[in-house]
């Protein structure tokens, strides 16, 4: 027995060497494993961070700049809502200072259509009637952008009649006086004064809308 443990010592001792290399071999690698594992993990979490922190600027940089544009199109719609603003303050400052004068003129129709004098040392006198035909009144109107036809006291309409010849419509008394024709162009006056200030309000507007 003796000898046969004697036989088979070394080959024991050969064994326990080589189980003790391959766990030393074993043990390396699994130190090298967790190191491996250790330092990818933390390249990955730093990647990770660096990942997340750009998106977080990037989206930051996004809202600034939405942000920044809705606050300058609130700032130009304000500025163009003040410009309409002021340009309808304007306008309304025209309107009522047309109504003014033509309240004033109107009230200067009566004066001026039923008295005259020869002379300015003369007496006044009851002025004389004139007399405006069917024809003029209705190239009056049709001048002032108005289509309507003027009626005539015998029934027939100036618009149909021709424009001249004896005897015709438009050679007839109209009926109209000539307080009644001051009063329109009075009224005229006013309505053209309105669209001048419109479009000079709207050239303005356009001219500084170029710039």
């Amino acid at each position: 027995m003796k000898v046969l443990f004697d036989l088979i010592k070394p080959a024991l001792w050969y064994l326990g060497v080589i189980a003790a290399v391959v766990y030393g071999l074993h043990l390396n690698r699994q130190d090298g494993y967790d190191e491996g594992y250790n330092l990818g993990k933390s390249d990955g979490d730093t990647e990770v961070a660096d990942l997340r922190q750009a998106y977080t600027k990037e989206k930051q940089t996004t809202a600034e700049a939405a942000t920044t544009a809705a606050n300058k199109i609130i700032a130009d719609l304000r500025a163009e809502q003040a410009k309409g603003n002021q340009l309808a303050s304007q306008l309304a400052d025209t309107k009522d200072n047309l109504r003014k004068t033509t309240d004033k003129l109107t009230g200067e129709i009566a004066h001026v259509t039923k008295r005259y004098r020869r002379a300015l040392d003369a007496q006044p006198e009851p002025l004389p009637v004139a007399v405006f035909t069917t024809g003029f009144v209705r190239v009056w109107n049709t001048a002032n952008g108005i289509s309507t036809a003027m009626p005539t006291p015998n029934g027939t309409s100036g618009a149909a009649a021709p424009p001249s010849g004896a005897g015709t419509a438009d050679d007839l008394d109209s009926g109209v006086s000539q307080a009644q024709v001051l009063t329109n162009q009075v009224r005229n006056g006013e309505r053209h004064g309105i669209c001048r200030a419109q479009l000079n309000d709207l050239i303005d507007w356009t001219l500084n809308e170029s710039r």
